[in-house]
């Protein structure tokens, strides 16, 4: 098992934003987040084989208010299942908490259990359900996304 680091990513490393760009292209059926736009709202935290220095994951969102969207979070096929999108869940709420946002959000597909399973059992809530959110052609003609958030406490850490 390869050993990993979680950082908060240098948008001017275009090496690291490409990897992040061809995981996410190779994860979903469209391209979940808009790296290298807007710099001021996005916030991306990417998670590196500790050895050879390539990313094996990203976590990627935009601040807007109070809050942090998710727009992204995949791990490359074969990291999957070691704390790798975990470890990038965390490192985003904390960053989220040191700035003193609110909240994170986020949406995902009601096909995505495990996704929905990591981020219940990092104190995520299910919001609302939303027909109709996602094309038919993109996660095999199931539409349905679940609206879910975290409330931050400035007190507490993952």
């Amino acid at each position: 098992m390869a050993l990993t680091t979680v950082e908060r990513a240098d948008p001017g490393d275009l090496v690291a934003m490409a990897q992040c760009m061809a995981i996410d292209a190779d994860t979903f059926p469209h391209a979940s987040a808009r790296f290298g736009t807007n710099a001021e709202s996005a916030r991306v935290w990417i998670a590196r084989d500790r050895d050879e220095g390539r990313v094996l994951g990203f976590l990627a969102g935009r601040v807007g208010g109070a809050q942090l969207h998710v727009e992204g979070l995949a791990v490359e096929v074969g990291a999957r299942r070691r704390g790798t999108g975990r470890g990038l869940l965390r490192a985003c709420v904390d960053g989220s908490r040191d700035e003193g946002l609110a909240r994170v959000t986020l949406h995902v597909s009601v096909t995505s259990l495990a996704a929905v399973r990591l981020y219940e059992s990092e104190g995520f809530e299910v919001v609302r359900e939303l027909p109709g959110f996602y094309p038919e052609r993109a996660f095999g003609g199931e539409t349905r996304a679940l609206a879910m958030h975290l409330r931050l406490d400035p007190g507490t850490r993952a």
